[in-house]
């Protein structure tokens, strides 16, 4: 195939993948209504919780001005977002292989981690859309955002999604090969939200999981986006978050997309990229 057309086929193909998942999910209107009853159902309680905790500050809580319900909206409302990117790539490999649609996508003029990064952009954008929800649930209920640096918090969240995308990669590479790869997933992705940060400051946690809490690129980001969205963190000040996230990204995409490209090679050798 010409190199030109090459080119001009890939923005073509994700597209269009992103075309058919947003129509999917459009046909499912109830499952929107339930997810989005579900954010404001989680919203509720986290609210109730910070309020029978009491108003008094919490030195542990800050980077959020002490108050914890201000702490923990930021971890509901970028954990979905950061989930997707941990699991979302080994989710797209199992839907294909369950519906034997793999072999057929395989052989499209894509490498196999665009391929699967295409059928991850809709439920990215969706993810994006609840973390908006969950944060205007949170100023509705008395969160305090009103000098949020937006574009801190962004450039953050998408370094934060790149660096986790490695790990995403590796999970989907271990889908190729083995077929099978929830439950190491559920383990991985529950860990993360039990140190990262999410619920309470990893502080609180005995040393060998602060220890594992520092390995992780989640960890770093939650801190930063609290403190831009919380504190009005500049750019100069969140510089040493964007540099970590950086780090972990130059190490982590390249280690995926190579299991990635690995996972392809031996499952092709085998002949079981298209068994389930």
């Amino acid at each position: 195939m010409p190199t030109d057309g090459l080119k001009t086929s890939i923005p073509r193909l994700l597209f269009a993948t992103f075309r058919r998942d947003f129509s999917i999910a459009l046909s499912y209107r109830l499952a929107f209504l339930l997810r989005l009853l579900s954010t404001v159902f989680q919203v509720a309680v986290f609210f109730f919780i910070s309020k029978l905790m009491g108003m008094a500050a919490n030195p542990l809580l800050e980077n959020a001005g002490g108050r914890y319900f201000d702490y923990v909206l930021i971890g509901l409302a970028f954990q979905r977002l950061f989930s997707l990117s941990l699991t979302g790539y080994a989710g797209a490999v199992g839907e294909a292989q369950r519906t034997g649609t793999l072999e057929a996508q395989a052989i499209l003029p894509v490498s196999m981690p665009l391929l699967i990064t295409g059928a991850n952009l809709w439920p990215t954008l969706y993810a994006s859309l609840e973390t908006v929800i969950y944060l205007l649930l949170g100023v509705l209920l008395g969160a305090s955002l009103a000098g949020a640096n937006v574009v801190a918090a962004v450039l953050i969240a998408l370094l934060a999604s790149l660096a986790i995308s490695g790990l995403g990669f590796m999970g989907a590479a271990i889908i190729l090969l083995y077929k099978r790869g929830n439950a190491v997933a559920w383990i991985v992705e529950a860990t993360t939200a039990l140190v990262a940060g999410v619920y309470f400051p990893p502080e609180i946690l005995p040393p060998p999981l602060q220890s594992l809490s520092l390995a992780l690129p989640q960890t770093y980001a939650l801190a930063g986006l609290r403190s831009a969205l919380l504190q009005s963190a500049t750019i100069d000040q969140i510089l040493p978050t964007l540099a970590i996230l950086a780090g972990f990204a130059i190490v982590l995409l390249p280690l995926g997309i190579g299991a990635i490209h690995l996972a392809y090679r031996k499952a092709q050798e085998k002949g079981s990229l298209a068994q389930y």
